[in-house]
């Protein structure tokens, strides 16, 4: 992610400013010397997943769009997270926040739509064999949830402090907007978010 803060400096170098990246020279020449954190900052990093398209399953992005705005504190980051996994890792890599907040709806069959679900991430590693379908998959374009929390935990990227907030879906057909019972859990998902920082 590049912002549109490019400058040269008349001698041909290019420099660019890339949020979430330290680069004491950010010469962009035949390689880059992105110096990333090499500890966690004070940074909070609320981000939603969801799947383009697919009504309630877009959770994560329709609810990032109406919120982002909101006033959140400096130390904030609000963040559409719905890019395959290991992009995601990479983003966490860069920015090294100390608590992460993931927002997204997943459908587990175990409770009623609508039905808001908060808890404190498990960061066991799942087994290599998940990870490499996950991983394959994000190749291939699968962005969802658990392939993000999948790989982010075998390569434990995730800070101590994660915490997952997903909403049962009733309506995960191709279109726009969130059925009625989804609709009705963004204000909730809000105040936990808040909750949480």
């Amino acid at each position: 992610m590049i912002s549109g803060n490019e400058r040269s400096n008349g001698a041909g170098e290019l420099h660019l400013d890339i949020p979430g990246l330290t680069s004491p020279y950010p010469e962009f020449e035949q390689h880059a010397d992105y110096v990333l954190p090499d500890h966690m900052t004070d940074t909070i990093l609320v981000g939603g997943i969801g799947l383009p398209w697919l009504r309630d399953l877009d959770y994560g992005t329709q609810w990032v769009n109406r919120v982002c705005d909101e006033d959140w504190p400096h130390n904030v980051i609000v963040e559409d997270m719905s890019y395959a996994a290991h992009r995601v890792l990479h983003r966490l890599q860069e920015v090294r926040p100390r608590k992460v907040v993931l927002v997204g709806c997943m459908p587990r069959r175990e409770d009623p739509p609508g039905t808001i679900r908060h808890y404190k991430l498990d960061l066991t590693p799942p087994p290599d064999e998940e990870v490499h379908q996950r991983l394959t998959e994000a190749a291939t374009g699968i962005i969802d949830l658990d392939h993000t929390l999948a790989v982010v935990r075998y390569y434990r990227q995730f800070p101590p402090d994660t915490v997952v907030v997903e909403v049962e879906p009733e309506d995960d057909k191709f279109g726009l907007g969130f059925s009625d019972v989804v609709e009705a859990t963004v204000q909730d998902v809000l105040a936990i978010v808040r909750g949480e920082l």
